[in-house]
């Protein structure tokens, strides 16, 4: 009874069985492949020339790459309106400067008259002949701050006893 061959349990069968196990051991363990190219139509060939030359390459990301580049115009712009602000503070301030000089000098002029004497005679419209009161004359300038119209020999003029142009004294007319 169980003398002869049977698939099922006799020593024959186990080693068929075997057989067909490592078969399939055999096709799992290939190895992996690429896939075939899906391409269709030509393969396009990249141009060489001028105009390939001067293409832009395009910069990735985009969003970020605009992001920089406003971010640095407004820098751009506020650093250009900095400048402006110091290019017109520079040319304000010297006016202010120069005004203040100018008024202090001619405050240092106009200051308390020394002596008063009387025109004899007008040179040019810069110089005059100037009598003291104790009857010395004296060659002196004319200050631009008097007018000249209303200078008549003979009228009376205050005299500043100040250096200037080399000469002892400067007068206005009173």
């Amino acid at each position: 009874m169980g003398q002869g061959p049977s698939g099922l349990g006799g020593i024959g069968g186990s080693k068929q069985g075997s057989l067909k196990k490592g078969e399939g051991k055999d096709e799992e363990k290939k190895k992996w492949e690429p896939p075939a190219p899906t391409r269709v139509g030509k393969k396009r060939v990249k141009k060489k020339g001028p105009q390939t030359a001067a293409k832009v390459p395009a910069v990735l990301p985009v969003a970020k790459c605009k992001l920089r580049l406003s971010r640095l115009e407004r820098i751009k712009d506020l650093l250009l309106l900095e400048e402006e602000f110091i290019r017109n503070q520079e040319a304000v301030r010297p006016s202010e400067d120069r005004s203040a000089e100018q008024k202090n000098q001619i405050e240092e002029l106009r200051g308390a008259p020394l002596n008063i004497g009387t025109l004899e005679e007008v040179i040019d419209d810069n110089h005059a002949i100037v009598s003291s009161g104790m009857g010395l004359e004296h060659y002196v300038c004319i200050l631009s701050i008097v007018d000249k119209d209303q200078i008549e020999v003979g009228c009376s003029v205050l005299l500043h006893n100040r250096v200037r142009d080399g000469k002892e004294f400067c007068f206005d007319w009173a």
